[in-house]
Order: structure tokens, then sequence, then C-alpha cells
């Protein structure tokens, strides 16, 4: 066991990255296929199992087989677990784990874990685990308490905790898993409460711990400070910071009326609804499009410019260092400030006056290059092996796997094994992918070149 542990250390970050998504995921299924913690009745195959354990580490929300009606509670708690886990990253928890059963942890291993959580620095890296586990504990504690308001009287006080807990807790890591239905939160349309509630624990997962952190130091200082002052205390928030939520805002408040505008007529989805449910849903899909995967309404009968809009925003995804998937919406607006400065003319890409660095803008293009190669590859395999099946519901699957979405239409269950492993492995390179792959890009040292120019045709 010791030689194996060497082995394991002498790996490289990005390796070890994903060799425990891969362990936990096996260890994981080898637990959820237990008879002894499957309801009666209940036949599904290892691989069944092997898949809902993949897609519950990525956070998915792709289930091979329904949670409400495979698992009974002792096997839900183990889907919870598995679910925290992959939402707070394999790194991180087991990094963790060793850094506060031990004085120290080697600086190897305290590289892994910095660049697992996307922080810059190893400076008080305890200190900023700790109050990564209190403030998401703290965060899916009071979701769960506003939950169970409506689900205690729905399912009575045990399982309404139990189901409140564990939605909460499945919100905040933007997995899209439920315990109590196979129709996700189609039942809830109307129910503001529910609603809301599971919106503001995807936006809070997805916005980054970083990001939370900061927003709580200045919060702190506008209440100390006197006289107080929203511009002073606000004046040095990162810009960084700054990036990720003016591009959440932009994302939801454009989602929520572009689906609004385009299912507005749409009798099959929110035609029907009154004007205030009709925003509500509308507002809720584009929360949940953009990686964590819960719905309100049957995407089986959305309209194909909805269903692409939802490809754009899970592919964007959310902020660095938070539970969510995709691209992530700095590199989305790096993405963006690149155009501009094409467009402008400009001899470097600028946001707020401030200079972005050639290599950050170079990172963020591989970053999307390599999520369109998996998903050209992806989606080739599906269409090679699926002939029978719509190319766009193929495809809309395809970017639900690589983003992290995990909403289907109806269609996983008329995959092959061969398509289902395909999704699996969509599903690993969409959550491990952009994190593995700076690592290494960041491991290694920079080779200056100089060589005489060449003119390229372009266009």
């Amino acid at each position: 066991m010791e030689a194996h542990f060497k082995i394991f250390n002498k790996l490289s970050p990005a390796a070890k990255i994903l060799l425990s998504f891969v362990l936990v995921a096996i260890l994981g299924s080898l637990i959820l296929a237990l008879p002894i913690l499957q309801k009666p009745g209940v036949e599904h195959s290892y691989l069944n199992h092997l898949l809902t354990s993949i897609s519950l580490i990525c956070v998915s929300g792709i289930a091979s087989v329904p949670i409400y009606e495979t698992y009974n509670t002792f096997g839900q708690i183990v889907v919870l677990t598995i679910i925290q886990i992959g939402g707070l990253g394999v790194i991180t928890v087991l990094n963790s784990s060793l850094f506060f059963l031990q004085q120290s942890l080697p600086l190897r291993e305290q590289y892994t874990l910095q660049m697992s959580i996307n922080r810059q620095t190893n400076d008080n890296l305890r200190q900023f685990l700790t109050s990564i586990y209190k403030l998401t504990l703290f965060i899916e504690f009071i979701g769960a308490l506003v939950i169970m308001i409506d689900f205690i009287p729905r399912f009575g006080l045990s399982q309404g905790s139990f189901n409140a807990v564990f939605l909460a807790v499945s919100a905040f890591c933007n997995s899209g898993f439920d315990n109590f239905s196979t129709q996700s939160l189609q039942d809830f349309s109307g129910n503001y409460l529910v609603t809301l509630t599971v919106s503001v624990l995807v936006i809070a997962g997805g916005l980054g711990f970083s990001v939370w952190f900061e927003l709580i130091d200045r919060f702190t200082h506008l209440i100390k400070d006197k006289p107080r002052s929203f511009k002073v205390s606000f004046y040095n928030t990162t810009y960084n910071t700054r990036l990720i939520l003016w591009m959440t805002v932009i994302l939801l408040v454009t989602g929520t009326f572009v689906i609004w505008i385009a299912e507005s007529q749409n009798s099959a989805t929110l035609a029907d609804l009154p004007l205030s449910q009709q925003f509500l849903n509308s507002f809720f899909f584009s929360v949940n499009s953009r990686t964590a995967g819960y719905t309100t309404i049957q995407y089986e009968h959305t309209l194909p410019i909805t269903r692409f809009i939802f490809m754009l925003f899970t592919i964007v995804g959310g902020a660095p260092g938070g539970t969510a998937g995709g691209i992530k919406v700095t590199t989305f607006a790096i993405l963006l400030l690149l155009i501009r400065a094409e467009l402008n003319s400009y001899s470097k890409v600028v946001f707020r006056k401030r200079v972005i660095p050639t290599r950050v803008v170079r990172q963020a293009v591989l970053i999307v290059l390599f999520f369109i190669l998996f998903l050209i590859v992806g989606y080739g395999l599906l269409i090679m092996t699926h002939p029978y099946l719509n190319a766009l519901d193929l495809m809309f699957e395809s970017v639900s796997a690589v983003g992290s979405s995990g909403i289907s239409i109806i269609l996983t269950d008329r995959l092959s094994y061969f398509g289902r492993i395909v999704l699996v492995l969509m599903m690993f390179a969409g959550r491990i992918g952009p994190s593995t792959m700076l690592v290494a890009i960041l491991q290694r040292k920079n080779k200056d070149i100089s060589y005489i120019d060449t003119n390229i045709q372009l266009g």
C-alpha cells in the first residue's frame, strides 16, 4: 500500500486530478452496486451503477438509473456524499483531509491542491480550506431550511427534511440530481419558494469560493467602516471578481428574456402559464442551463431555438473555482474582449483599463479549443453509432454531457452502452479537462523562441 502511495505522489498534479476522479468514481460504483443500498426488486447491471457514479462525481446530472426509483435512503446518502465530493473537487477533499490530519503538506501536494481550487497562492491554505467547508455547509444548511418550509408539509418531517437537504446540497454543487422524482422539478414550476431557492443555491455554487470570500470581506468593511460608503468599501474589489459578477448578471438577465421571448408562445412550455410564472420559469431555465441541469419544463417540448440557446449557455458554464462546469464565464468574457480588441485595433486585450496578460488570453483560447475538440469527437461518435436518432437531439446530449449540465431530452435511455460510455468520457472531459489542462500548462516553463517571421494567409 505504501508503495502505491509513493507512485501516486510521483505523478504530476494533472495526473493526480484525473486519477482521483476515476478512483472515487469506481469506489462509488462498487458501493452503489451493493444490494443493501438498493430498493427491493431493483435490478441493474454494474455498468449502470458505474455510469451513475461517474455522473455523480462529475456532477453532470445524467443518471444511467433513476436515483429515486433505484436507491433506498442509505443508497441516497452515498449518492449525496459522492455529489458533495464531486462538487468540492476530489483533490480538494483528499488533500485537505491529509492537510488537517498532518501538521504540514509537502509543497508538491500544496501546489496540486492550489491548482485544483483555482487559487493563485498557497498562503494560508489551511485557513482557506476551512473557510470553503464552513461556507459550503452554511449555504447548504440555510438552503435546506428554506426548502423544508415546503417539503415537510409535502413529504412529512423526516422524509421532507432529508429531501430538502439532498436538494440543497445537490443544487449548490450544481449537480442537477434530486431524490424524490423522475421528472426533476417539473412539479414545482409554479412554486416560487422552491424554484427561487434552488436558483440561488445554483448561482451561489457557480460563483466560486474566491468571489464569495472577497464579497464577504467587502461587506464586512462596509459594516465596520464609519461613515459607511459602498463605493469606498468595494473600491478595491479585484477585476477578476468584477468580471465574474458582470458576466453572471448579463448572462442571467439576457438568458431570462431570450428564453421568455422564444417560449412565451409555445403552449407546451410557457404559453399557458401566468406572466409571472413565465418569467419565473424562464429565469430558472437561464440559471440551470449553465451546468446545474434542473428543469421545470419538459425540454423535449421546447423549440429548436431554445435548445440552441441552452447549448450556448451550457458551454459557457459558471465561474472558476466554483462547483459549475463549462469553459467558465471568465474564459467566455476574455474571448469577447479579444474580439473587441481586434475590432478596435487594440494591441492588448483590455478590461476596464486593465491589460489581460497574453498568457491568460492564450489559455482561454486553448480551453475553448479543447471543449470544441471533445464535443466534435464525442458528437461524431454518437451520430455515427446512432443514425436512427435525431441529430439535433444528439448534439443537445453531447453539449449537456461536456458542459456538465445533465439535462436530457429523454434520449439517454435510448443510447447503446457504447453511446453511454462516450457520454461518460465527455463528462470527464468537461468536468476535469480544463483544470487538468491548465495545471499541466502552468507546470511547464516558458520557452523563449526567436525565429524569422513568416506570413500565413487567412480567410
